[in-house]
């Protein structure tokens, strides 16, 4: 798609204000598709695991491993495996206000996480995309060291890459 055919394409809006055709559908979703990202999980703040976990299991949703303890990040989680996406339930440490904004604004799933195979390229694409990096590569518990970084986008996405 030209750079031109993707202006008209974004502009193009029907009269309720919706976009028909997002400019992103063929460029973007190529380059992330090419450069190798994959779907991890959708990350959700919680107040405590355990009860959040009642909720899943009755879902049909399973521990997919051990609970771990990420201090850096100020978080306890576990990542849960079902019918649906992997979900991983976090929530903060003692004294850790990582969670908070997210709880006190009442909003539950507040990520989603690729895998990807270079993080400095992606981080490149992030700031291509005027996307905002919220949180630096630091190794993360939960990847057995693997470095993650988080990044917000304008439209208020906020994605965790996680280096493969």
């Amino acid at each position: 798609m030209s750079t031109e055919a993707t202006r008209t394409a974004y502009s193009t809006a029907t009269g309720n204000g919706f976009v028909t055709k997002h400019p992103l559908n063929t460029t973007v979703s190529a380059q992330v598709q090419a450069a190798g990202w994959r779907f991890h999980h959708i990350g959700c703040a919680t107040r405590s695991m355990a009860q959040e976990q009642l909720l899943f299991y009755a879902m049909g949703y399973t521990l997919e491993a051990e609970p771990f303890v990420d201090s850096v990040q100020g978080v306890r989680g576990c990542f849960l495996i079902g019918a649906g996406p992997r979900i991983e339930l976090l929530e903060g440490l003692e004294g850790s206000s990582t969670l908070r904004p997210w709880l006190d604004a009442g909003i539950r799933f507040y990520h989603m996480a690729y895998e990807v195979p270079d993080l400095d390229h992606s981080l490149t694409w992030v700031r291509q995309q005027r996307g905002r990096i919220t949180v630096q590569p630091v190794p993360a518990v939960a990847f057995g060291g693997r470095k993650i970084c988080f990044a917000i986008f304008r439209n208020k996405v906020f994605l965790e890459l996680i280096e493969m």
